[in-house]
């Protein structure tokens, strides 16, 4: 199946360039599930000719940008799901799982202060292994402002794009080994993330985050 897969996506990116990455890459970001770091690493062995250093870092950085483009575009479409979903389905289900939209809203203000919530997307945004739907699904719940969201990720998924591609280039072949060892950990995370969404809902819902929130208090 993976090897299936990489043969499709090389072939996609020697036939038709950087569209077949621009095209790629928007679908994977929305919730496709292709390996995150697949695409851009394969466009790294395929678009980048070897030459001089100055010449491959041009290439890498070309790459990066439009696969970034693209990934910010494609981002949209969970981030507006959250955005203008969010709220209602938490306040509907709100005697189901615990959590207020007031309790939302006031971690999201206390996030915000001193651009701490800048710097946490832009973080998770250029990490390899953290996964791009699941951070856009929660911006859009925590109402992120677009302009700032759109700036931070693009400004984070560029830097994580020349790395990939880079990768790419200078591991040919190899690099869907790696690819898959990326998108191995990437997984790992998002359930580690899923979990700790359960975990806190299920101690919102048991009242056990409320009583370890008032004996810190006395």
């Amino acid at each position: 199946m993976f090897s299936e897969l990489t043969a499709w996506i090389l072939e996609g990116i020697r036939t038709h360039g950087l569209l077949a990455v621009i095209i790629g890459v928007a679908i994977e970001t929305i919730i496709i599930p292709i390996p995150s770091p697949l695409i851009v690493m394969a466009a790294g062995y395929v678009l980048i000719p070897q030459g001089a250093l100055m010449a491959v870092l041009w290439n890498a950085l070309w790459i990066a940008v439009v696969a970034g483009l693209a990934q910010t575009i494609g981002s949209y479409f969970l981030f507006f799901i959250g955005y203008y979903g969010g709220k209602p389905i938490i306040e509907k289900y709100e005697k189901w799982h615990g959590v207020s939209w007031k309790e939302i809203k006031g971690f999201q203000k206390k996030f915000s202060r001193g651009g701490k919530e800048d710097i946490t997307l832009f973080t998770m945004r250029l990490l390899p292994i953290m996964p791009l739907s699941v951070i856009s699904g929660v911006a859009g719940i925590m109402k992120y402002d677009v302009k700032r969201y759109s700036a931070m990720t693009f400004l984070g998924v560029v830097p994580r794009n020349i790395f990939l591609a880079l990768l790419g280039y200078n591991f040919g072949e190899v690099y869907t080994l790696i690819a898959g060892r990326i998108d191995h950990a990437e997984t790992i995370m998002t359930v580690v993330l899923v979990l700790i969404i359960i975990a806190y809902v299920a101690g919102k819902k048991t009242g056990y985050i409320d009583k370890v929130r008032k004996n810190l208090l006395k």
